[in-house]
């Protein structure tokens, strides 16, 4: 298996429902921010993010943000939704993925990782052995670095289709 190559491939985080999660044996959620809930210039969620995780934890699901992101911008966004996320996790360092693993008290074949990018959350998840669900980019803009690696990511993307649901 390719170390960037996801579980499922999804456009937009709103397709994973709580039935879907269920029929994938998950039990929580360990999601990307930026680019993947919301755009990096997005700096509180809006009522999409807020009825989704609503569903989610309605059905039983944990939710928690891991983001590479600095502190403030990742509190700022998840305080408000009253779930707990790790900053400057590093990805695709498994750090902090099994850190949310034990806050969430699941093991990793109950767990999901969610994001936008295949060389850091694409490649965390299959370096921590847990499914994985890609999902297009929310927003366009992103500092250099973030550019460069969508660049490369372009032919490996095509290659993966999207999932039938």
């Amino acid at each position: 298996m390719k170390f960037y190559k996801p579980t499922l491939r999804l456009r937009r985080f709103t397709e994973v429902t709580a039935s879907l999660l269920h029929k994938m044996g998950v039990r929580g959620v360990i999601t990307d921010l930026d680019d993947t809930l919301a755009a990096r210039n997005c700096l509180e969620p809006d009522e999409e993010v807020k009825s989704w995780l609503k569903n989610l934890t309605a059905a039983g699901l944990r939710v928690c943000i891991v983001s590479n992101n600095n502190e403030k911008r990742v509190a700022d966004f998840a305080k408000p939704l009253g779930i707990p996320f790790f900053h400057r996790a590093a990805k695709p360092s498994k750090k902090c993925i099994f850190k949310a693993l034990d806050l969430l008290e699941i093991k990793r074949e109950e767990a999901v990782l969610l994001g936008d990018q295949l060389f850091t959350d694409m490649a965390t998840a299959n370096r921590c052995k847990i499914k994985s669900i890609l999902v297009d980019p929310v927003g366009t803009y992103g500092g250099w670095f973030v550019q460069f690696k969508r660049k490369m990511e372009i032919p490996l993307r095509k290659k993966i289709p999207y999932s039938a649901l």
